[in-house]
């Protein structure tokens, strides 16, 4: 009796020495698609959980035997098959891990071509309205440069007509001048004219008057 409580003592002992390292150790499921979760190190000892592939335990404990002591995601601590345990992630469970990563990339890339296609079609935009505003203004600039013609047009048209009236004016004016100059000539001779008939009616007029007092005496 003495020498079996030793034993059990012993094997307690060896257990908890042993402990920390497989505590330690995390290992996954393997790609068996569901295994057992049983109360003890048999497969006559009720199951308590079943566990799937790629689900993560916390090693706490093995035997010779080839089971597994294991603390699973619940929190439930039970025996497993040590040979459906692996050191990795599995197969699948990667694969799954790849594509999410993969899906995650795609939704980026997916969301940042829409910030890029909304960014493009922005610019379009702003470049549609720049290029209506250039046109605009240049119907403007040409509306406004023919206008500048016209006008140009009607001043060399008014230039003319005012070099034609200012020629017609010199000539009035020289006709003018040489009127006036006419006239002038003729009061001056019909006023000398005058003149010349008065002193000849005075000079007749005198030759009578001595006549006359000559004849008296």
């Amino acid at each position: 009796m003495k020498f079996a409580a030793a034993l059990g003592l012993s094997l307690l002992a060896l257990g908890l020495w042993a402990a920390p390292d497989l505590a330690a150790k995390e290992l996954y499921v393997s790609d068996r698609m569901q295994i057992t979760v049983r109360t003890g190190p048999t497969t006559d000892n009720r199951v308590i959980e079943m566990i799937t592939s790629g689900d993560q335990v916390a090693i706490l404990d093995e035997t010779n035997d080839g089971w597994a002591k294991v603390r699973t995601a619940s929190g439930k601590e039970g025996w497993v098959l040590r040979r459906f345990l692996i050191d990795e992630a599995p197969a699948a469970l990667r694969l799954q891990e790849m594509a999410d990563s993969q899906g995650k990339n795609l939704a980026q890339r997916l969301e940042e071509a829409k910030r890029e296609g909304g960014e493009a079609r922005r610019l379009q935009v702003v470049a549609e309205t720049r290029a209506r505003e250039a046109e605009a203004a240049l119907q403007k600039l040409q509306t406004e440069c023919a206008e500048v013609v016209k006008l140009r047009e009607e001043y060399g048209k008014l230039q003319e007509e005012y070099q034609l009236q200012t020629a017609e004016v010199e000539d009035l004016s020289t006709e003018i001048e040489s009127l006036r100059f006419s006239t002038n000539l003729k009061w001056f001779l019909a006023g000398g004219g005058v003149l010349f008939l008065g002193w000849l009616i005075g000079l007749a007029f005198g030759r009578r008057k001595k006549r006359w007092t000559s004849g008296m005496y």
